[in-house]
């Protein structure tokens, strides 16, 4: 009844993305069953309140000047595939890796990232709850990052397997290290503007929104979270109402004489759900408060080339960047990237 009323809206214009019942790989479970084994409790953004004034690529950032209309880091061979959180509110693990392994592979184009099996979620599971992380309850990858650099770095999946638990215990110490943080970037909460700019120059960002349960029947489109039983939008746009993170990897708009501009995002869900694990969420109206809790990794060897471009900038007497120097920035902050060991 909810997709078929849902479709019908959507053939009519009302709303921008449509559901399926036969897709979803949650047409047999409740509301309350999917809020609960899949969403996580309210989570607080505080982190993102401010900006990060210590980033090295804060001043980048800010000055960076007419972004490209599209950008899709999938097509860039640095996106691993798209894992499930199964049935454990570990939304944030996989927000936080998903980001920090595009960023790990960047910057390392050794790794074949289109099928590293990646970074492991059950250590931030089991070893990140002194971070204000609670396990299957929910966290926020800006904490995980912290979390990450202060240990040292973080585990390959392969080593420590995950098992949608957060029962521990923590055994980090004894599986090689094969990604590290070396700074964490905070986009200044509600600056949609400069997550568009984040995910340009630095890469894919990790976010955080609100979510209906009404998202678990996505099928493709721009979602807008659209309900045809209220004729509006569902979802709260407060930093205290985010309840699921993911990864932000792209941006674009569609092809249709009505333009509407899009993220492209990577869930946790499976590539079973959405668009092969992903969906478009519209942007710049801060839906469901996409952009309260967005924040990415700095790995490595990226705060070095990031010096070294602002040297180059001082020397040039160029304080303005524009569209040709965002493809200018990645290729150099690939190509200065510092490698990870796998093993």
């Amino acid at each position: 009844m909810t997709v078929d009323r849902h479709n019908e809206a959507y053939g009519l214009g009302y709303t921008q993305y449509a559901m399926t019942l036969e897709s979803s790989p949650f047409a047999d479970v409740t509301d309350d069953e999917f809020r609960s084994t899949h969403l996580t409790e309210w989570q607080n953004c505080s982190a993102t309140h401010k900006s990060s004034p210590q980033s090295p690529l804060s001043s980048l950032l800010s000055n960076v000047g007419t972004l490209p209309e599209s950008v899709d880091w999938r097509t860039k061979g640095v996106i691993t595939p798209i894992k499930n959180q199964g049935r454990c509110g570990s939304c944030w693990t996989f927000s936080t890796t998903g980001s920090l392994e595009a960023h790990t592979c960047i910057h390392n184009p050794d790794i074949d990232c289109t099928t590293w099996s990646g970074l492991a979620e059950q250590q931030l599971l089991d070893c990140a709850s002194a971070y204000d992380n609670h396990g299957c309850s929910g966290g926020l990858p800006s904490h995980a990052f912290e979390y990450i650099k202060d240990a040292g770095g973080i585990s390959a999946e392969a080593s420590y397997a995950y098992n949608a638990s957060d029962v521990g215990p923590c055994t980090a110490g004894a599986y090689p290290v094969a990604a590290r943080v070396a700074a964490t970037h905070n986009v200044t909460s509600r600056d949609e503007d400069g997550l568009v700019a984040a995910v340009a120059v630095a890469g894919p960002v990790s976010i955080a929104f609100m979510v209906s349960t009404d998202l678990r029947f996505y099928s493709h489109g721009v979602y807008d979270s659209f309900s045809a039983r209220i004729n509006g939008t569902v979802c709260s746009s407060g930093e205290k109402d985010v309840n699921h993170a993911v990864v932000a990897v792209g941006y674009g708009e569609t092809d249709d004489a009505d333009a509407i501009p899009f993220f492209i995002v990577r869930n946790s869900w499976s590539n079973q759900w959405g668009m092969e694990g992903y969906f478009w969420m519209k942007r710049g109206e801060n839906l469901c408060g996409l952009s309260d809790c967005a924040s990415f990794p700095i790995v490595p060897g990226a705060a070095t080339a990031l010096n070294h471009l602002e040297g180059e900038k001082e020397r040039d007497g160029s304080d303005q960047n524009d569209a040709s120097d965002v493809s200018t920035i990645t290729a150099a902050l690939r190509k200065r990237g510092v490698g990870v060991s796998l093993s």
